[in-house]
């Protein structure tokens, strides 16, 4: 057969037909018809060159937009940063002084309780070191808000010996940084004690005494001191060394509080010469058996004398008399008066500096005027603020007209059909009375005469009573008309107020012992008139007994 007339299609066709291997010839054959021609592989390899040089263009075009993104993100992040400063700087925290955030840290510090010690938590004045760098900057350098502690002994559980061993190493070295960081400031401590469910521990190996070793090394600069003891009749060691101090031990000290639940049979701390070193000025005793403690009154600016909680005052009108007397220069006291009459000729009271009186008393004979007070002794001339409390029927009239610079009075009614109006008479001697608070003494009084003591602070241009009267609450059972209501707010406000009668500035009255559904809806909404104008006002409701 001729190959050379044969093309590599004829010559695949007879293989498939024949199905044999191809010849020599015809394997040429096909070889010679697949091989490219040289035009063919310069435009293959020309092809292949543009597309290699596109892609490089391409790699280097990606590049440079990959080196752009960097760029572009690397300035947006710069924006950023700078906004976020301007927004800082015109943040409103950001504006405010140095010292302004300095007093709001002190008080939130010194405002309410003493900030606590504690293992667990951080509690003031460390909150605040946490908010930011600045607010930790300014905690850090206060030191008066380092300057007070409360710490409580024996108030942690099912610990172990090495367990409070732990715990309280961790709250000694806490409080040693705590007190460091006062400065050379006077540190108020207040220790709370709860010994009834702690482990009795032997004195020696008590771990207690590892944070109270630690709080009395800086007794140099106590200038309060707070002890509260929950020990069952036990004279406890940490009370046992406050006990022991002397005047080289505690040179600041100017103020002790005692609050001892339990009765106690304690010479070395009723003996205790704390009680009357030269610098203390103010002593608090909570406890039934006050009279058992040596103390210089004479000495003293502020004394608070009260029965623990439930236990009633162990000092009768006679044994208060007593220690009243020997008082030279006391300006703020608060006292519970026990049962027991005073002598027939008891000596009188001066008590010349005296501004601050709370009295918690009984009567001894009540619902009689002449049943006998503490305060049928005492003169007090510029006495300003005056609180009784725990009261049967009493006349005041006399202590009134020796006290006339009262401005501030808290004060309740009695057990009587008449006993506002009795009120009323009192109060005719209180010519500088700006603030008044009167309660019943009995909860469910039926009062009668509240129409004619709510008509006498604004009727008649001299005979009104406490005509500088401007901020009033009245509680109790009470029941009045809408009539005398309106007189009462409207009586010192505008064109209707008399002259030389000061404006209210702020009212609360209870409604509850409006009984008539229709008067009692009348007298709210003419509160709500009142409120609407500007007047401060509030309305204690049956809903719950709070002012609203």
């Amino acid at each position: 057969m001729d190959q050379a007339g044969l093309s590599s299609d004829s010559v695949l066709q007879t293989l498939l037909k024949t199905n044999r291997p191809p010849t020599d010839e015809e394997t040429a054959i096909i070889r010679e018809s697949m091989a490219p021609t040289n035009a063919t592989l310069k435009s293959v390899e020309a092809q292949i060159s543009e597309t290699m040089a596109r892609i490089e263009a391409l790699k280097l075009q990606v590049k440079q937009a990959e080196n752009k993104l960097q760029r572009l993100r690397e300035e947006e992040a710069a924006i950023w940063e700078t906004f976020a400063d301007h927004r800082r700087i015109f943040s409103p925290f950001r504006n405010i002084p140095e010292d302004v955030l300095r007093e709001i840290c002190i008080q939130a510090c010194m405002g309410g309780d003493i900030p606590a010690l504690s293992y667990s938590k951080d509690t003031l004045p460390y909150v605040l070191a946490q908010i930011c760098s600045g607010m930790r900057h300014i905690a850090l350098t206060t030191p008066i808000i380092w300057a007070s502690m409360h710490v409580e002994i024996g108030a942690f559980f099912c610990l172990g010996l090495r367990g409070y061993e732990r715990v309280y190493s961790a709250l000694a070295r806490k409080a040693s940084t705590w007190f460091d960081r006062a400065g050379g400031l006077g540190l108020t401590v207040s220790i709370v004690e709860y010994r009834d469910s702690y482990p009795k521990f032997d004195v020696q190996c008590d771990p207690s005494t590892i944070l109270f070793d630690t709080l009395l090394s800086y007794s140099t600069r106590w200038k309060e001191l707070k002890f509260d003891s929950h020990c069952d009749g036990v004279l406890s060691a940490p009370m046992a060394r406050i006990a022991a101090l002397t005047a080289v031990d505690v040179p600041l000290l100017q103020s002790v509080s005692f609050v001892l639940e339990y009765f106690r049979q304690d010479p070395e701390l009723y003996d205790s010469v704390l009680l009357k070193i030269p610098t203390l000025k103010h002593v608090k005793l909570e406890t039934w058996n006050i009279q058992v403690f040596t103390v210089d009154w004479a000495i003293l600016t502020s004394i608070t004398l009260r029965g623990y909680s439930y236990w009633p005052s162990s000092l009768s009108r006679g044994q208060l008399a007593t220690i009243l007397q020997q008082t030279k220069c006391l300006v703020f006291c608060d006292i519970d008066v026990g049962p027991g009459d005073l002598q027939e000729h008891s000596p009188k009271i001066s008590l010349p500096f005296l501004k601050t009186l709370i009295v918690g008393e009984t009567a001894s004979r009540s619902g009689t005027s002449g049943a006998q007070s503490i305060l049928d002794l005492i003169t007090a001339p510029i006495l300003e603020i005056l609180h009784m409390g725990r009261l049967a029927f009493l006349n005041f009239s006399d202590f009134f007209k020796r006290s006339p610079c009262i401005w501030k009075l808290s004060i309740p009614y009695f057990d009587n059909d008449k006993s506002l109006t009795d009120v009323m008479g009192f109060l005719s001697h209180c010519p500088s009375l700006t603030v008044l608070s009167i309660w019943p003494c009995n909860w469910n009084l039926d009062t009668r005469d509240a129409n004619i003591f709510l008509q006498a602070f604004v009727e008649g241009d001299t005979s009104a009573i406490c005509p500088r009267l401007q901020y009033f609450e009245f509680t109790g059972n009470i029941d009045f008309s809408l009539q005398t209501l309106s007189l009462f707010l409207e009586g010192k406000q505008g064109d209707l107020a008399a002259l030389n009668i000061m404006p209210w500035k702020k009212v609360a009255i209870d409604v509850r012992g409006i009984k008539d559904a229709e008067k009692y809806q009348q007298v709210l909404d003419l509160f709500s008139q009142k409120k609407a104008a500007g007047l401060d006002i509030q309305v204690k409701r049956p809903r719950d007994g709070c002012f609203y």
